[in-house]
């Protein structure tokens, strides 16, 4: 037997012991014991009598005994499957890193609330309130919101939706956020559910249309014009996805309200809900400064991707591996993030020299869009400001004056 089936079988041993944990059928036993004991009003001679064959009955279902012997069963189940594994996988000699706890603490709290596990952040609250800073403290109001908006708007109730995107309808305006005409559309297919369609129709032209033209296609004083030209204009331009979109919501009201088994049935997807809730969710966190993936869980997708050639990196240099590693203070070899935790990375490598840029060398822009570190310009430049070099990635020239500092 392979290693590999070893702990497999090891981990249905240990999932048949969970399953085989008979204490709460004994507890119901007992129950029942107890509801059909009843008390004779007797002597006290006959009383103790009932009461020790009582206690007699309730010792014959043995929760202690059951309890005490599926817990040593279970625990050894798992003790096995921990050998096990420990003696199939590698033991890299990785070196300690040193975490703040404070930190600790804060990026687990905040990946809590934007979990919505508020009990576990209360918790913390009440444990490590020192190690918290305020303003992280003040997080947890807003996303209490945010997830109580959420829970409603996958219920079909918009109302907490409608009224934060209200609230912050400038912002998502000078965005181009797409949330309102998302919202605007879940309340679109509501109003046909209900056979409303003039009330369907009404919200159409005045907030479908409207957030379908968008800025692109206000006229001159500022204002919607939903004149024939206006909308022949945008259906060519810019504007044609939107209008696009609403033409077809459009359709749907000849079927209303026997939208399901009509063609427009796919406006009764889930899908619509959660596509709005994850708009949501993106410009709420937006709104509050943070990520829409949590620090703790890009550190974890990181470890993830890069601890297996880390491990194989490990077992190739062994004991200089460490020295290595906290030589350099960073990663001894550069290792690529998955695509959805790159927008993390924040030090950026120069594609010439290989290494991070620092305050003193810092990353620079090249006229044709390329970026490299002030050494490697200086380098090509050999020193002067004023003479041109040719881009190692293109043909354009440029000179180090003509760079761009980028602050990341």
């Amino acid at each position: 037997m392979s290693e590999i089936d070893l702990i497999s079988s090891l981990l249905d041993k240990v999932a048949k012991k969970q399953r085989v944990d008979t204490v709460p059928q004994r507890l119901d036993e007992m129950l029942q014991i107890l509801d059909s004991w009843e008390d004779s009003g007797a002597d006290d001679d006959s009383r103790a009598a009932a009461l020790a064959s009582l206690g007699s009955k309730l010792e014959a279902v043995g929760v202690a005994q059951g309890e005490s012997s599926t817990a040593r069963e279970l625990e050894s189940s798992v003790r096995k499957l921990g050998k096990a594994v420990c003696k199939a996988m590698p033991q890299p000699t990785l070196p300690d890193v040193p975490l703040d706890d404070g930190a600790l603490v804060q990026v687990l709290y905040v990946h809590m609330l934007c979990a919505g596990r508020f009990d576990v952040a209360l918790a913390l609250e009440r444990e490590a309130a020192d190690a918290i800073a305020a303003p992280t403290l003040q997080l947890r109001a807003p996303l209490e919101a945010l997830h109580a908006a959420l829970s409603a708007l996958r219920a079909r109730d918009l109302s907490p939706a409608l009224a934060w995107a209200a609230d912050h309808r400038e912002r998502l305006e000078a965005l181009g956020s797409r949330l309102p005409f998302l919202l605007a559309r879940l309340a679109f297919v509501s109003h046909l559910e209900k056979g409303e369609t003039l009330a369907a129709l009404a919200l159409a032209r005045e907030r479908l249309l409207p957030l379908a033209l968008g800025e692109g296609c206000r006229s001159p004083r500022g204002k919607i014009e939903l004149s024939a030209t206006v909308l022949r204009g945008a259906a060519a331009g810019e504007c044609a996805h939107g209008i696009a979109a609403v033409r077809s919501l459009m359709g749907s009201l000849a079927f209303a309200p026997a939208l399901r088994g009509s063609r427009y049935e796919w406006l009764l997807e889930p899908s619509l809900a959660e596509e709005a809730c994850e708009a949501l969710t993106c410009e709420a966190l937006a709104a509050l400064g943070l990520p829409r993936g949590s620090a703790l869980s890009s550190c974890v997708a990181a470890g993830e991707a890069v601890l297996p050639r880390l491990v194989k990196l490990s077992s190739l240099l062994g004991p200089k591996f460490v020295d290595v590693w906290r030589s350099g203070g960073e990663l001894p070899v550069e290792l690529e993030l998955p695509p959805t935790h790159r927008m993390h990375h924040s030090i950026f490598a120069c594609p010439v020299s290989k290494e991070p840029t620092t305050p003193g060398n810092p990353p620079m822009l090249l006229p044709c869009g390329h970026v490299l570190a002030l050494g490697s310009l200086t380098k090509l430049a050999r020193g002067s400001r004023t003479v041109r070099f040719k881009c190692p990635y293109c043909p354009a020239e440029a000179t180090t004056a003509m760079a761009k500092v980028l602050h990341l």
